[in-house]
């Protein structure tokens, strides 16, 4: 054959060829099958003019392919195709199918229950649509494509069913109506989380009332301690001088600075005021435990180491203070006495211990060596060391001379049941009112003077040192 233009060629790779096939309607119908480049005929192939003209008649008559394969998981029924397709038109009114649900109050549903209020929320939901019904109210949603319904209105109904929901289906729905995302489960603020806010806000209120309350009642309360610390510490102590043991000014010293032998006076004439009686007993058993639960108080006066109410005391003023104690002769024979200058609470100021015999005071006890003025067979004097005046103690504070305690002690022996015992009294200036013009009595003397002292009945002569 002779050759081809290449303008035919062209031509030839346009054409169409025209495949009659009977559709499943029974119908003739056309499809349009283009040859590629490889389907070209040959330059000797006869091209057959009928079929070119009819192709070339039926180019402005396309139809569009049937698709004859289904893409896997697209599959749709019958069924669902009806259902679906008339899923919009029904249900045409303007009110929501829930709307004016009545809302309901009690405790919290169990599990079962809210599934079953559920169930019966969707299907009143779904109104007069066909419905595919399944038991579980997550199915039944999903079956019958019931979320497209949830609006504004349905979202508000439904989260006062959920106000009774129990925590594991509150969590279920939420992340399934929102998507995934619980946040925003019945909106951006449903009347639920509206509610949950407005109750944070006013818990968040009261415990703000609660702190400032708190924090100004502790202000309160700091502002009272420092006011009354201020006033411990810095105010003025009572001035309690008028009970405070208070000489007449006998001299010590001369002139020239050296000791005073003698001191002008007379006889020591005590003051009834200033008398104390050794009345008190001391009784402690050796044994385990505290002490307090091994105190005696019925002790036999063999045991003692002087007859309670047998010793008598008073204080001097002679060349300092004097502590004079009267009792039965020699009653100090062999003892341990000691004597303590002390402020109204009992505060120590001067702690004097006179041991006689050498282990007659028990192991421990407190004091310096006391220096012995006087000295008889019944009568035994004891210098000490009485501040004049308020005293500014190491502690803080002032105090005064009120109280002067003594007592004879003693050192039972290893094989004693008695592990403390003593006889003890005090000298206690009274209540300023009506005493106010009471001071230690002074006496004269030089050392070697034999001395007649009288105390509240005892008496006894003494020798001067």
């Amino acid at each position: 054959m002779p050759g081809r233009a290449p303008g035919d060629s062209m031509r030839v790779r346009a054409r169409h060829r025209r495949i009659i096939a009977t559709s499943d309607m029974g119908a003739p119908g056309a499809v349009l099958v283009s040859h590629s480049v490889d389907a070209v005929p040959d330059a000797d192939e006869p091209i057959d003019p009928s079929t070119t003209q009819s192709s070339m008649g039926q180019l402005d008559e396309p139809t569009v392919p049937e698709r004859s394969v289904v893409e896997a998981g697209t599959e749709v029924s019958q069924e669902l195709r009806v259902r679906r397709s008339a899923f919009f038109r029904r249900g045409g009114g303007t009110a929501s199918p829930v709307s004016g649900m009545p809302t309901p109050s009690g405790g919290r549903w169990t599990e079962t229950e809210a599934d079953r209020q559920i169930r019966a929320f969707l299907i009143r939901l779904a109104g007069d649509r066909n419905l595919v019904h399944r038991d579980n109210p997550v199915e039944l949603l999903r079956e019958n494509d019931l979320l497209l319904l949830f609006g504004p209105e349905e979202e508000a109904a439904f989260a006062d069913l959920a106000l009774r929901f129990p925590e594991e289906t509150v969590t279920r729905w939420a992340t399934l109506l929102s998507g995934g995302d619980r946040s925003e489960a019945f909106g951006p603020r449903s009347r639920s989380e509206r509610r949950d806010e407005a109750s944070l806000l006013r818990e968040f209120q009261v415990g703000l009332r609660k702190r400032v309350l708190g924090g100004v009642l502790l202000l309160s309360v700091l502002g009272v301690l420092g006011y009354g610390a201020q006033s411990v510490f810095s105010g003025s102590p009572e001035d309690r001088s008028d009970r405070a043991l208070r000489f007449t000014g006998s001299p010590m010293v001369d002139a020239e600075g050296k000791p005073i032998g003698r001191v002008d006076g007379g006889p020591p004439v005590a003051e009834p005021g200033l008398i104390g009686l050794a009345d008190r007993v001391v009784a402690v058993l050796r044994g385990e435990g505290p002490p307090e639960n091994r105190i005696q108080l019925d002790v036999s006066d063999s045991d003692l180491p002087v007859r309670p109410g047998s010793l008598l005391a008073t204080v001097f003023d002679h060349r300092g203070g004097q502590v004079a104690m009267a009792g039965p002769d020699n009653w100090w024979a062999g003892s341990c006495i000691r004597v303590t200058v002390a402020t109204g609470s009992l505060r120590p100021l001067d702690v004097v211990v006179h041991e006689v015999e050498q282990g007659a005071c028990p192991v421990g006890l407190g004091g310096r060596a006391a220096r012995v003025t006087c000295v008889g067979r019944a009568v035994l004097m004891l210098a000490v060391d009485i501040p004049q005046g308020e005293v500014e103690l190491d502690e803080g504070g002032l105090g005064w001379a009120e109280v002067i305690r003594f007592g004879v002690e003693t050192a039972p022996a290893v094989t004693s049941k008695w592990e403390l015992l003593a006889v003890r009294g005090a000298i206690a200036v009274a209540d300023s009112e009506g005493n106010a013009g009471i001071v230690v009595p002074a006496f004269g003397g030089a050392p070697g003077d034999v001395v007649s002292v009288e105390i509240g009945g005892a008496a006894g002569e003494c020798t001067l040192t």
